[in-house]
């Protein structure tokens, strides 16, 4: 992957296609591989950027403390720096947070936004969730870490149906993890999360979609998110979990894409 210094720190990244541009910001495990199952099809029609957050991939792992806005201000310098024009951004989880912020405090920076299975505020059901987790990841072993954040990312049926290959990839993702301190420094910086002053200010236009059993942001935190940001469009899907890109790959990617095309359309 190629690198470039943002904010103080090498990030890494990767760009895939043609066309207006679209970025791709991961959650809370913050690497550009997640968005496997959408680059090729994004590509076929769009420039597709990916990246390695601050303390996720091949970038760099600084210690912290970690903030929400401390990961805004490295995408904005990434954003500048690639000199990409008015991306589309497309964030799942801490990623939507990221471009809350973003989208709020730059106006002219983004020509849409999809927030996918995020959140406005922390509150008592988001923390017990990363309560836990924080435990996993203090008081066991990294593979046991990763299979119990699976639970929380994929539905049961998924887990059943896909266990013989998701297993072997959580562990292969074990081995590449970052230092401890990091996580729990990105994972602090989720449970500080409060965009409710900003989601008013937002004028990108904005798709929210979550999937109907996401146990780690319920729907009613999109219910929330599409309320509070002006001309936001909702769109809940039946199932999918918190993963949805992942496990309703085609039914993701046809509803983001509809909703990307319809931007430019009204652009031009």
């Amino acid at each position: 992957m190629p690198s470039v210094m943002t904010n103080g720190i090498r990030t890494h990244y990767e760009i895939q296609g043609s066309g207006p541009v679209m970025i791709f910001v991961s959650g809370l495990g913050g690497t550009a591989a997640y968005w496997q199952p959408q680059v090729e099809a994004f590509a076929q029609g769009f420039t597709v950027v990916t990246y390695d957050q601050r303390g996720a991939g091949t970038s760099d792992h600084p210690v912290g403390p970690y903030s929400i806005e401390t990961l805004v201000d490295d995408l904005q310098a990434l954003v500048e720096a690639l000199q990409l024009v008015r991306p589309v951004l497309i964030g799942h989880s801490t990623g939507g947070a990221i471009g809350q912020i973003l989208a709020a405090r730059h106006p002219a920076l983004l020509a849409g936004m999809v927030l996918y299975a995020s959140w406005a505020k922390s509150d008592m059901h988001f923390n017990w969730c990363f309560r836990m987790r924080r435990a996993l990841l203090v008081g066991s072993t990294l593979e046991e870490y990763v299979h119990g954040s699976a639970l929380f990312l994929y539905p049961p049926e998924h887990v059943k149906k896909h266990a013989e290959v998701l297993s072997p990839a959580l562990l292969a993702s074990a081995t590449k993890f970052p230092e401890r301190e990091v996580v729990l420094s990105r994972i602090d910086a989720i449970m500080a999360h409060d965009a409710s002053a900003y989601l008013p200010l937002i004028q990108t236009p904005t798709l929210v979609i979550c999937a109907q059993d996401d146990i780690l942001t319920p729907p009613y935190q999109s219910r929330l998110l599409a309320s509070a940001i002006p001309g936001a469009e909702l769109k809940i899907v039946p199932q999918g979990g918190h993963s949805l890109s992942e496990t309703e790959t085609h039914l993701f990617n046809q509803i983001t894409l509809d909703f990307v095309a319809g931007i430019h359309q009204s652009a031009n």
